[in-house]
């Protein structure tokens, strides 16, 4: 990893923190919460298949926020 990404990296997880904190305190919806996420991510250039993405794939009892195949298809065309 090179210096300039992973000074982005470290700006995008600062950033994600405080919105993870807001989620958590019922500030945010889990929504507002990818919303912020997807707009964070852009402004520092993490990609949306990148590991360090805060989002939980599954966060309700049986459903999923994206089908596996878009996901897997868009992270192996990136």
């Amino acid at each position: 990893m090179n210096d300039a990404y992973r000074a982005k990296l470290e700006s995008y997880l600062a950033s994600m923190m405080q919105a993870k904190k807001m989620l958590l305190q019922k500030i945010l919806t889990p929504e507002d919460y990818a919303r912020i996420d997807t707009i964070i991510a852009e402004k520092y250039g993490i990609s949306s298949c990148s590991l360090y993405r805060g989002i939980d794939l599954i966060y309700s009892g049986l459903n999923g926020n994206m089908s596996h195949y878009e996901g897997v298809t868009k992270c192996q065309e990136s």
